[in-house]
Formats: structure tokens, sequence, C-alpha cells
């Protein structure tokens, strides 16, 4: 099954409209300004359904009909099932109002609404003709109402704030925002009790709506490189979701979006790479033909860091390659007498910049200040691993040049 939003040709369902709504004219009130749904199944037309905004944080559903030989088959309940979830991030109520049959009453009961309020005569005074159901003259319109957050279950609200914290820790965000995140997602969705635990590398989280909806759920999240991009936009989707803004489906579909958003292009990071290496060189006393040399170098290094990357190789090997990579193109440039550089340390020290998990490290001492002592523990630890991996690179370069040289020349 499959449900759209029809939004120009309405009338084309018109046919359908009619079997719940019998006055054209009557249709013809809310069918433009109202938002219009079909279910098909097998690419066949079986339910339509209209909605209509009321204001002050309610909607009314004016016209829902299945046609005759799909009755009673589950279609309408299916059908308010998804239009109560898809308002909820914009509604607090739905109402909808019906006549005096005891089965029509009875179905709307069972798909959770409630009595509300009654207008009397509405259909004697608004139809031309009378209308009859199952034998009845409808006469009074009896409005009933259902409160559109009863329609979310814990386990779907507690996936989708999962799969927001999952993209946060994947993506660089610090421990404290992963957790608010989460947190602000359930209380949207009236999840009354959340009590979530995020180590650098998991999350852990257990949801309760009432007295008897519970749910646990336990995600890894492997370490991984920042993307302050995708961090910054699912911090936007987390904050237009606490504003009502946006539904549980279409937060799911944006967050599948966003997880997408694809990293800079690589001719941008070489050249980023480039420009960091040579100012951070220039920064730390690295002289101006030093910080062009650092510059070239950062280049290629991070060449090499794309390449690795896409064969999927391990940190240990790119940091220690890439430090040894570092050291022997600083070694070539320092035996080039018209590039004018007289130290390896002025290179070597800018150029490793690329390498160096600045955001992990920064992080990692942010969340210990906020007491999450494991995860900073976890990320700090990480982070100088990465240290040791470019110091055994450069080191072991030096090493092979001072044996096979007799020394440096600094």
């Amino acid at each position: 099954m499959d449900i759209e939003r029809i939004t120009d040709k309405k009338r084309d369902y018109m046919e359908m409209l009619l079997l719940a709504d019998p006055q054209e004219s009557m249709i013809d009130r809310y069918l433009d300004q109202g938002e219009m749904y079909v279910l098909y199944d097998q690419g066949r037309a079986v339910t339509a359904a209209v909605v209509a905004d009321l204001g002050g944080g309610k909607c009314e559903l004016k016209n829902i009909s299945t046609i005759p030989e799909e009755q009673r088959k589950g279609y309408g309940r299916y059908m308010i099932h998804f239009l109560c979830e898809h308002y909820s991030g914009r509604y607090d109520l739905m109402y909808v109002g019906t006549g005096n049959s005891p089965d029509t009453l009875g179905f709307y009961h069972a798909c959770g609404f409630v009595n509300s309020h009654i207008v009397a005569n509405f259909f004697v005074d608004n139809y031309e003709e009378p209308i009859y159901e199952n034998g009845i003259r409808l006469t009074d319109m009896i409005y009933l109402k259902k409160k559109l957050d009863s329609e979310l279950d814990v386990k779907k609200v507690v996936d989708l704030a999962v799969e927001a914290g999952r993209i946060l820790l994947k993506n660089g965000a610090e421990i404290f925002r992963v957790e608010e995140t989460m947190d602000r997602i359930c209380k949207r969705f009236h999840v009354d009790y959340v009590d979530s635990f995020t180590l650098s590398h998991a999350i852990f989280i257990t949801a309760e709506k009432g007295m008897n909806e519970v749910y646990t759920k336990v995600k890894n999240v492997p370490l991984s490189g920042a993307h302050l991009g995708i961090v910054t936009e699912v911090n936007a989707l987390s904050r237009e979701i606490s504003a009502g803004k946006i539904g549980i489906d279409e937060a799911w579909e944006k967050l599948r979006a966003i997880e997408q958003i694809p990293p800079k292009k690589g001719y941008f990071q070489v050249l980023a790479a480039g420009v960091g290496s040579a100012a951070f060189g220039y920064l730390l006393g690295a002289s101006v033909n030093e910080s062009l040399v650092a510059f070239g170098i950062g280049c290629l290094l991070y060449f090499w860091v794309l390449f690795a990357k896409k064969l999927h190789m391990s940190k240990i090997i790119v940091n220690i390659v890439g430090g040894a990579l570092i050291t022997l193109l600083a070694v070539l440039a320092l035996h080039v007498p018209a590039l004018g550089v007289a130290r390896l340390d002025g290179m070597i020290v800018g150029a490793i910049m690329p390498l160096v998990p600045g955001l992990a490290f920064t992080n990692a001492i942010r969340d210990i200040a906020n007491s999450d002592f494991l995860s900073g523990t976890v990320r700090m630890i990480d982070a100088l691993m990465v240290f040791v991996y470019i110091a055994i690179g450069v080191g072991t370069m030096l090493s092979i040049y001072n044996n096979m040289i007799g020394g440096i020349t600094v």
C-alpha cells in the first residue's frame, strides 16, 4: 500500500469523496483549502481523505471514504493511522464530524476518537436532500476528537532519536549534544520518561510511555572522522522537531538525506590541507620559504590521506605512512638549494597539522569538563594514539635519514 498527497486535480477523485459526503457543493467548501491524500493498493485508488486546518493546533478530518468493494478490509483505519501520525508534528487534536449512525461512530471509536460535541440539525440545515445511513436519517453532526500524540509508539520515537544521536556521534559531536538531541526528540513526541547513556562509540537508551510501554535500545557507533556540516544539519533538524514543524516521518526522511551529505570535494580538501600546513608552519616559526614548501608537502600528504580513505585503510597505517611521507618530502626539499630552506623542523611542524586530530582532542577535553569521564578518556586516548602514530612515522624516517646520510644538518 502507498499513500500519496494530491495537490492538483483533486476533483478527479470526486466520485470517491461523494461516498462519504453526498453533496458536491459541501465538498467544494473544503476541498481546495484542505490537504488531500489517496491510498493506493497495487496501483488502484482505494481510500481518499481530506484534512483541513482549524487553527490553534487543531485540524479536522473532513472526508474519508473507501470504494464499496474494499470496505471493511482495514483501509480506512490504515489511512486514519497514517494521518494521525503524519499530523502529530503540526497539530495536537484532530476532529472528525459524522452522523448519528452507530456503525460509523463505532468505527471512529475503534480508531481512538472520543466524543467531543454535537451540532444540532447540521444535516437538515446544510443538505438539500435527506441523508440516510443504514436506514437511519442523519440529522445532527456528532464531532469526535483524538489527541494525535497517542498514535506514536515509543519504539518509533526512540528509533528516530537514536538514529539522530548515532549520526551526531559518528560525525564528531560532543556527548552532551548527542544526549540533549535525543532527549529533545523524545520529549517532543510525548515520551514520558527517557534515560540515555552515551559513550564515545555506543548509545544506550530506555524510554517509557504510560505504564506498560517500555523500550530499550543499544546502538554501536564505531569511532569515525568528523563532518561538522552534518552535525550542524542534525542540530537544525532537532530544533525544527522541537518546534513542532516536522512530523516523525518527515524527520526520518530528512535524517537519511542529511547522512548522505558528501564531504567537500577532494581538490578542496587538498588545497585546505596545504594552506593549513603553510599557515601553521609560519605561526610556529618557519620562514616564508619553509612555509611554502610545507604548503606543497601538505597537499601531497592529503592525496595520500584521500587515497587511504578510499581503500578503508586503518588509521594506524594512514598516520604512520603520513608522518614518514612528510619527513621524506621535507628531507628532499632540504637538499634542493633552489628552494632556499635550511631547517627540517620548519617544514615538518607545519605539514603534520592535517594529520593532527584537533577536533577529537578538543571534544575529549569538553567531555571530561562535562563529567563524561569515560567517553572523554576514550576519545583522549584515541587522539593521543594518533599523535604516537605520527611520531613513529616521523621518527622512523629521521632515523633512516640519519643512518644513511650520517647526520642531519639544520
